[in-house]
């Protein structure tokens, strides 16, 4: 996977698609040309007068006089006309489409050229929507873990000791928080840690996020702490090979800063040691500095974080993230629980 977003990929796979569909209709035409050879005398005809229209056109030098005047142009045209409706008449005799010979673009708003009126299209906007979700890690999952999924029936309405809300109503207004979060995301582009014991729903409230952001447009990547960690940090920094795959490590930790949105989920699983610890806060630090938007997930509150970590690390997260907490019954062995008594 490349990690390094690059806008000519996708802009040369849109000249592919028109090189295709000009491939498409030459193989039309020839089969056209071999069944209904009146079809080509009548193309080589409106080419011929394409041709001399421009070069009269071109060269002339009074509007009332040759091809290329007014009068002749729209006598020109008349014959035109007359030739492409008999064209079309040949077709549907033949039993084809009276379009058969037409260039078939994948999206013919913008005749697969990516913009409208200089404005991306909308063929464009999806493209990029969909390299966003290639690069997340997540694609996969997020069809089926989204705020169209999120069932808030498995959390109890009864307030249990201690705490002011029940688990229902205070998932509720995590949910409100999040979409005010999704809807501003382009403006403050805050950071979120999502807390809670294991089974309450954390990461897939993280997904129904992640979801939103991609489909935005923004880029979004997510791994696990241990992943971060391991397979990235550790991968990049201390285990350089010199060769090839150095350009792969370099744009994975590269993206871990430019991502739009990072997501770390699961902090406090990964292996704890001084390193670990040192650059997991690099990144937190260096993308709090950046302005960029990080969401942690954890079954770490701040206290536990600060026990693992250092108090800096904590008060750091402290100072610039949102807190959601989410409490209650596990929401899992809720859900397998239903499954069985249906």
């Amino acid at each position: 996977m490349s990690y390094a977003f690059n806008m000519d990929e996708i802009l040369m796979r849109l000249d592919q698609r028109r090189s295709s569909a000009k491939k498409d209709q030459n193989k039309r035409r020839e089969e056209v040309y071999d069944k209904i050879p009146e079809i080509k005398e009548i193309d080589d005809k409106l080419r011929e007068g394409t041709i001399l229209a421009i070069r009269n056109n071109i060269h002339s030098t009074d509007e009332k006089e040759g091809v290329g005047s007014i009068a002749a142009l729209a006598e020109l045209q008349k014959k035109n006309d007359i030739l492409s409706a008999k064209k079309r008449k040949l077709l549907i005799e033949h039993g084809y489409d009276e379009d058969y010979l037409e260039l078939r673009y994948v999206c013919p708003l913008c005749k697969d050229e990516g913009y409208v009126n200089g404005e991306k299209c909308r063929c464009l906007k999806q493209m990029i929507i969909e390299e966003r979700y290639r690069q997340s890690n997540i694609a996969r999952r997020l069809s089926e873990e989204n705020f169209s999924t999120f069932d808030i029936s498995y959390y109890s309405k009864e307030t249990a000791s201690g705490e002011e809300i029940s688990p229902y109503e205070n998932i509720k207004n995590i949910l409100d928080r999040a979409k005010k979060y999704i809807h501003n995301f382009e403006s403050q582009r805050g950071s979120i840690i999502i807390f809670g014991e294991t089974g309450r729903g954390k990461t897939f409230l993280t997904n129904c996020i992640a979801k939103e952001i991609l489909d935005q447009g923004h880029s979004v990547l997510y791994l696990s702490a241990g992943e971060l960690v391991d397979d990235v940090i550790n991968s990049y920094l201390f285990r350089r090979d010199d060769g090839e795959g150095d350009i792969e490590k370099k744009a994975r930790y590269d993206f871990v800063s430019d991502a739009d949105l990072l997501i770390i989920d699961d902090l406090g699983t990964e292996s704890l040691n001084r390193q670990s610890v040192t650059q997991l806060f690099r990144v937190i630090n260096n993308r709090i500095v950046a302005g960029k938007a990080t969401i942690i997930s954890s079954n770490l509150d701040i206290k536990g974080i600060r026990d693992n970590y250092t108090e800096r690390f904590a008060s750091r997260i402290a100072e610039n993230y949102d807190f959601y907490n989410i409490f209650g019954a596990n929401i899992r062995m809720a859900k397998k629980r239903r499954m069985l008594e249906h």
